[in-house]
């Protein structure tokens, strides 16, 4: 199937050419906006990044997003190093969830910027979920005893594929009930600083 790129200053979108362009176009006003207002709440925190040309790969089937990523198929995304994989456009509006997703590899993007690679995963996962806007609807996930940081991270590094959605989603869910914690406590510019450090 022949592919297509929709490019700007900030973003290539590499896309299946069977995607209507208006839904690239309007992708990418997304990937623009949420690009904005995260360089606004970093710069808010008095940190100075250089946000590199990220590229977006919309796949064509979710068949080829397990295969090029590796996740199985309940992942919506993966980001490596400047590159963000999405399942394909359909299957992200129909399970609600194109907009967070978005916002969510981006906020990734930004973690391992301030950070330098260096975040602990259960504060890159929780911050990306709270920035994202994603926290409402993880939060009913949350285990009832509380896991340790340690615990999460141990979780969060087994292989996705050995683990069924609905424990990822409790993982993700502690990682969120923990980063809520941080940010009610010391603010999110402190959170910012924190991954700076």
């Amino acid at each position: 199937m022949p592919r297509l790129t929709l490019r700007s200053e900030d973003f290539r979108i590499n896309y299946p050419a069977t995607v209507n362009q208006r839904d690239v176009e309007a992708l990418l006003g997304l990937l623009q906006s949420s690009r904005k207002s995260l360089l606004a709440r970093v710069a808010a925190a008095g940190i100075k990044i250089q946000f590199p040309v990220l590229e977006v790969v919309v796949n064509e089937t979710t068949g080829d997003f397990v295969g090029r990523t590796g996740l199985p198929i309940w992942a919506a995304a993966a980001t490596r190093g400047n590159k963000i994989e999405l399942q394909p456009l359909e299957t992200l509006k129909r399970r609600g969830i194109l907009e967070t997703t978005l916002r969510h590899e981006l906020v990734h993007t930004t973690i391992d910027l301030v950070s330098r690679g260096r975040a602990p995963r259960w504060l890159a996962e929780g911050f990306a979920l709270h920035l994202a806007g994603e926290g409402r609807v993880v939060a009913r996930y949350e285990p009832r005893k509380r896991m340790t940081t340690t615990a999460i991270d141990k979780q969060l590094g087994y292989s996705t594929w050995t683990v069924s959605a609905n424990e990822m989603r409790t993982v993700y869910a502690a990682a969120y009930g923990e980063v809520r914690r941080l940010v009610k406590s010391e603010g999110e510019a402190n959170v910012w600083k924190r991954l700076a450090k």
